[in-house]
């Protein structure tokens, strides 16, 4: 511990020691390299085990903290405050910035609720935050329906224009389905748009206690511009940036476009992928050549995603009010929040999402043997999306482990099986269960009021459980309180009879 790279390694660590020490001076310095209790013996386990709870709590609070921060500042204004308890404004050359807005936003928030108008927001730009984090894009700031990412501003970051342009395109792709999705269902929908520049801009840090990062020059205004100029749900760009990507993506010319006080500047469509550098007939999914430019993973994550949910929206049993596509879509949600807590590692990270979009897809075909179906639906699928048969093989052990009766084994499979039941805990667990029962009953299993109450109580109480430290943080207190929920329930119920 006391090597200078060792203690680097633990710094994010508790380290207990325990001995029969009574050297004073020896504990001073064993405090003094970095541990962070001492236990003498003879040992108690009560005193044992209550340290290290203690300590646990501190790591996922402290990890919740780092995380935070992450999501405000970027990593190395974080390092530069560590160092020095400032961030020193810099100038960066040729940066991509992106506007978002959405139209006729102003008119139809009046129609919203407060809570239902931030939960609208809070579904897209959760959904944009995790495309420009995939494509390396820093997330600068939201204003009201607007939202701002630059690329470029990572050291050694090459071709973030066509990063920039590929996030883009997804944005518009999600989009598209989202508005197709609400106008089947009959609901309200928003239409965006998009404006993308290219040019030099400053970045720095604002303000003394709610400090901001933030970025400022013409470039930002410009792009600003192409923004307010774009078309409904389309991709307007500048001819600066067009003439960095244009090699790899089809544009429209808009012709000059006037953006303030009579000044003009020559706008575009980016409309789509070329076809050399598409796997689609389309133009939205890049292939192993740009994806390798845009420091993609070869694996084609987002492309198998689209056919997943694509192939469970058109075929999936509209009866299944649990096993639904909604589901699939939050259990892919709860394992990347618990895998960014265990510390799984960024290609894990994509094993996991794609097991986990996978896992129910047996429901197509087979109510009760489904995860067998959902392991051979994989195998036939993944390796024209990249995936290796050690990917593949890795996969299906973690689907199977979400049948019933087993047990998981490792990290991977615990994540999924706690993802799988994150709505437990949850403040939704009474209308999710609801569902469930509404499935069952039209499945063949019918159960009263009273089965049904006894039957949540007995499964939450003494047969499940949750695996990982993460999910036991976020989760058990709240499933709880759904098993006093359902107590009570009970109670009210043998009251009435």
């Amino acid at each position: 511990i006391s090597n200078t790279n060792h203690k680097n390694s633990y710094k994010e660590c508790f380290i207990i020691v325990t001995g029969s020490f009574s050297d004073t001076p020896f504990l001073d310095k064993l405090f003094e390299i970095g541990i962070s209790d001492f236990i003498e013996k003879p040992f108690s386990k009560i005193k044992i085990d209550a340290k290290i709870n203690t300590f646990k709590r501190l790591y996922h609070k402290n990890k919740t903290i780092v995380n935070l921060l992450e999501n405000i500042l970027p990593h190395r204004v974080l390092t530069e405050f560590s160092q020095h308890q400032k961030y020193t404004p810099k100038k960066h050359k040729n940066c991509t910035i992106i506007f978002t807005d959405f139209i006729g936003f102003s008119s139809k928030a009046l129609d919203y609720k407060p809570l239902e108008l931030l939960k609208m927001l809070d579904y897209y730009f959760s959904s944009f935050d995790a495309i420009f984090e995939k494509y390396q894009i820093e997330k600068i700031k939201t204003i009201g329906d607007s939202y701002m990412a630059v690329g470029g501003l990572h050291a050694g970051k090459k071709h973030f224009e066509i990063s920039m342009a590929l996030a883009a395109i997804e944005i518009k792709l999600f989009i598209e389905h989202d508005i197709a999705t609400r106008k089947a269902k009959k609901q309200d929908f928003w239409e965006i748009r998009i404006g993308i520049h290219t040019g030099d801009l400053i970045a720095g840090v604002i303000g003394q206690k709610k400090f901001a990062f933030d970025v400022w020059g013409d470039s930002v205004n410009i792009a600003a511009m192409c923004e307010q100029r774009a078309q409904p749900n389309q991709i307007n760009v500048s001819e600066t940036f067009k003439s960095k990507i244009e090699q790899y993506f089809d544009f429209t010319d808009r012709g000059a476009v006037d953006i303030k006080h009579g000044r003009k500047i020559r706008m575009y469509t980016l409309n789509k992928i070329k076809s050399a550098y598409s796997e689609s007939k389309i133009g939205t999914l890049p292939n192993q050549k740009i994806r390798k430019l845009a420091s993609l993973p070869t694996i084609n994550f987002e492309g198998i995603r689209t056919y997943v949910l694509d192939t469970l929206k058109a075929d999936l049993n509209p009866n299944l009010t649990y096993h639904s596509i909604t589901h699939t879509i939050n259990v892919e949600k709860a394992v990347s929040k618990y895998s960014k807590l265990e510390g799984i590692s960024a290609k894990e990270l994509i094993l996991l999402r794609t097991a986990a979009l996978f896992h129910d897809t047996g429901f197509l075909t087979d109510y009760q043997q489904n995860e067998a179906f959902a392991v051979n639906f994989l195998r036939s699928i993944a390796p024209q999306y990249g995936f290796t048969t050690e990917d593949v093989n890795f996969m299906s052990d973690i689907i199977l482990a979400t049948s019933k009766n087993v047990s998981p084994s490792n990290i991977f499979e615990q994540i999924i099986c706690d993802a799988d039941h994150d709505y437990l805990g949850r403040k939704d667990y009474h209308l999710t269960a609801a569902n469930l029962r509404s499935e069952l009953s039209l499945f063949g299993t019918e159960l009263t009021d009273e089965e049904w109450l006894q039957k949540q109580i007995s499964y939450l109480e003494f047969e499940h459980v949750y695996y990982t430290n993460s999910a036991r943080n976020i989760r058990q207190e709240g499933k709880e309180k759904r098993i006093i929920e359902l107590k009570a329930m009970l109670a009210s119920l043998h009251f009435k009879k």
